[in-house]
């Protein structure tokens, strides 16, 4: 089942790949051609966001290795560590893009084929719009945090295309002659702002954190409704990537048998793992009364 989810999240990543290359392909050569600092910030995000996916891609492809002797537990923080790679590398086009559009804000230019431009720009956000829904939904569905990400930067491509066709709109009709080279700045500060989020919640999950009250709740309430368990505490979960593992301790009868123990720790554990498909391990301590004293 996680292999299957993390081979569709990398199908999806690499068609995103694929599509954005193009797109940022034809942004900046129509960008250069008409001297629009903004169609071509447009474009290198496009590739910025290319990129992204194309880490996305080996990193989910990467995540799933078999576990070894190296890695115990498997790779599936790979793609966890994918997502941040990916937030740096947009972080340094960012700043790229901000340089460029503060130039042109000192030294501002006439834009050439307006029409042609906003056109392409357009497309741009039609594209972004339906790979952000593709990628939306594929990331809720097999439970991608680096899939999510990327479905994140691609509706912030919605955003910075429109920013792109407003910049050129009034710079050419409206005679803001610098409001193409902001609409660069406004692009690039997306970029900045995106990536910090990406950042953000993957240093969390690469620290253990995990912010899962709801799931703790239910599996206390899966292992009080097994007979003879008289109380479950100390539900530890983390993150593994697209997934969760975790440990918790059952009281049971002190005098309880060895073997009737160990058969209520794994009705416990397949219970869990049978009410939450994101959870592929749940150790379960069983211990008596007495040790909660």
């Amino acid at each position: 089942m996680q292999q299957t989810k993390l081979a569709k999240g990398g199908v999806v990543a690499e068609r995103s790949f694929t599509i954005l290359v193009l797109v940022g392909i034809v942004e900046v050569f129509v960008g250069t051609l008409s001297l629009s600092v903004a169609l071509i910030a447009d474009g290198v995000h496009s590739f910025a966001d290319a990129v992204v996916s194309l880490i996305v891609w080996i990193g989910l492809r990467l995540s799933r290795r078999a576990p070894d002797g190296k890695f115990h537990f498997g790779y599936y923080r790979v793609e966890t560590f994918s997502s941040v790679v990916a937030a740096f590398f947009m972080m340094v086009l960012g700043g790229v893009v901000l340089y460029e559009s503060y130039l042109v804000l000192l030294v501002p230019r006439e834009i050439m084929n307006a029409e042609v431009a906003m056109t392409v720009a357009l497309s741009a956000t039609l594209v972004a719009l339906v790979i952000s829904i593709y990628k939306i939904r594929a990331a809720r569905k097999y439970a991608s945090l680096a899939l999510k990400a990327d479905a994140f930067n691609s509706v912030k491509d919605v955003l910075t295309s429109v920013a792109a066709i407003l910049g050129i709109a009034m710079s050419k009709y409206f005679h803001v002659i610098h409001a193409d080279s902001i609409a660069g700045i406004i692009i690039a500060f997306f970029i900045f702002t995106v990536s910090y989020s990406i950042i953000k919640e993957a240093s969390l999950v690469l620290m253990d954190a995990c912010q899962c009250p709801e799931i703790i709740s239910e599996i206390e309430n899966v292992a009080k409704s097994i007979k003879r368990v008289e109380d479950a505490h100390s539900i530890r979960m983390r993150k593994l990537g697209p997934y969760l593992i975790g440990d918790m301790h059952v009281v049971v009868d002190g005098d309880m048998p060895v073997r009737e123990a160990t058969q209520i720790a794994t009705q416990i554990e397949e219970q869990v793992k049978r009410k939450f498909d994101e959870i592929t391990e749940i150790k379960v301590r069983i211990e008596p009364p007495e040790t909660e004293k």
